[in-house]
């Protein structure tokens, strides 16, 4: 598995990409929303009753809303094609 030793943006959105099939962990998710050259990255979040996308700087934000709801769950975060 790929260790990060800081937030470096585009080469986390690259890993996820060739080696992750352009899905996230939660630790990738906060290393695109650190990195000033890519927390404005639109990331997919799938959750089980819909999508949208956001900002890396926000996704953790709204999935931590979505699960505290108990209405729904996030499936996944990936990048959107």
């Amino acid at each position: 598995m790929t260790q990060f030793l800081h937030a470096d943006g585009p080469l986390t959105l690259a890993t996820a990409n060739r080696d992750f099939c352009g899905f996230l962990t939660e630790d990738m998710v906060a290393k695109v929303a650190a990195d000033n050259r890519t927390r404005m990255t639109n990331l997919l979040v799938r959750c089980g009753n819909a999508r949208f996308v956001a900002a890396a700087q926000y996704v953790k934000g709204l999935i931590d809303a979505i699960e505290a709801s108990g209405q729904d769950y996030v499936r996944d975060v990936s990048i959107p094609a």
